[in-house]
């Protein structure tokens, strides 16, 4: 018996959005590894070093799913990943350009 073809043809993940994907991350886990080397007299140091242990798991998690999407050849857990390494860059763009756009509007 033949398994059951749902019609729709599995795309391959492109090689250059796994390249920048991956970048992406090593870029967020520079700076995590900054963020755990850093030295700290704050009462509130363990409360820090709780929520960077959550980020680092969530960003090896993100890790673990490029991997495993790079693997697999499954494209679409590549793009989601890539999303969400994205999102924070593209939010900064546009505040960028909403800041731009409303001193713009003061300056005449």
């Amino acid at each position: 018996m033949e398994p059951a073809d749902s019609g729709r043809t599995k795309r391959k993940p492109s090689p250059v959005l796994v390249a920048v994907t991956a970048l992406l991350l090593v870029g967020y886990f520079s700076l995590i590894g900054w963020a755990w080397t850093g030295t700290a007299t704050d009462p509130q140091h363990g409360m820090a070093d709780g929520f960077l242990m959550m980020v680092t798991v969530f960003f090896l998690g993100l890790a673990g799913a490029l991997w495993y999407g790079a693997s697999r050849q499954r494209a679409g857990c590549v793009w989601t990943v890539f999303a969400v390494c994205a999102l924070p860059s593209l939010s900064l763009v546009g505040r960028a350009i909403y800041l731009l756009v409303r001193w713009l509007k003061h300056a005449s």
